[in-house]
């Protein structure tokens, strides 16, 4: 190859790096994101909600906590509300590459039946949305 070709071959190079670059740019918000999860967790409270017996409560289970509201901070935090094993009122937090989580259902242990509800934080305003799958 002559000086010319080279120089040829490298702009060529140069430019498909250019394009993978900006094509990774575009691509890498989704997979840096918590929406896979929160997805995930609502489909699974969903699908939970179906099939279970109408006498029996759905929940989320995180660790030791049985989640009464599950909190998604847009693009990748999650905020859970609810009770411990032993009974008390317990919040967690974490980034969504730490979450590990159950549905499960379980009889009703009050007369109204319980499933998780899942809110979205929309951050540009500030305020909780509630998207509650029960109804």
């Amino acid at each position: 190859m002559d000086i010319i070709e080279n120089a040829k071959a490298a702009m060529a190079a140069n430019e498909f790096r250019k394009v993978e670059a900006q094509m990774a740019q575009i691509a890498l918000p989704s997979l840096l994101s918590g929406d896979a999860t929160w997805n995930a967790m609502k489909n699974a409270v969903e699908q939970l909600r179906r099939t279970a017996p109408k006498d029996h409560d759905i929940v989320m289970k995180v660790s030791d906590v049985t989640i009464i509201e599950a909190y998604f901070i847009e693009p990748h935090a999650f905020l859970f509300e609810g009770t411990n094993d032993v009974g008390e009122s317990t919040w967690i937090g974490l980034h969504f590459t730490q979450l590990v989580f159950a549905v499960i259902h379980r009889p009703k242990r009050n007369p109204e039946p319980v499933c998780t509800l899942m809110v979205v934080h929309d951050l540009s305003h500030g305020e909780f949305e509630s998207g509650n799958l029960a109804t």
